[in-house]
């Protein structure tokens, strides 16, 4: 599957330190959902790349932008998905911030595939508080 995030609870995010205890929640963020929810919902900028601009300095500025926008917002969790192939994880201490930002987008929208990615993330949330471990966003 290209262009979805996939929500898995993990101890640890280190590709060869899983545990028996992680699992896959198979809950998805695709592609579609996180454009309405970053770019129709929550107004991330959309930034192009400089004609004389290094690909790895646009990417930089790309997360940058996003990141300080979102954060500006009071959605410095959620300013962590700035792109949909990449990973994000979020320590289990980390966890109920995430989920707060996610039940004030949730009660500020009608969007409904924004409204489908925020769900996804309420209940990896709710998975990971219950396990006591991590919330991985895996990128396919």
């Amino acid at each position: 599957m290209a262009g979805v995030l996939e929500i898995i609870i993990v101890e640890n995010p280190i590709f060869d330190k899983h545990t028996t205890s992680d699992f896959n929640t198979g809950r998805v963020i695709y592609l579609d959902e996180w454009n309405e929810l970053f770019r129709s919902v929550l107004k991330a900028p959309e930034i192009v790349q400089r004609e004389t601009e290094d690909y790895y300095d646009f990417i930089d500025r790309l997360e940058n932008s996003f990141q300080e926008h979102l954060t500006a917002k009071g959605y410095e969790m959620l300013g962590r998905i700035w792109f949909i192939y990449r990973d994000v994880y979020y320590n289990p201490s980390e966890i109920r911030k995430l989920l707060e930002e996610c039940l004030n987008v949730q009660k500020e929208t009608k969007n409904k595939l924004a409204l489908s990615a925020i769900e996804s993330l309420i209940y990896g949330c709710n998975e990971g508080l219950k396990a006591k471990s991590g919330v991985l966003l895996s990128s396919d």
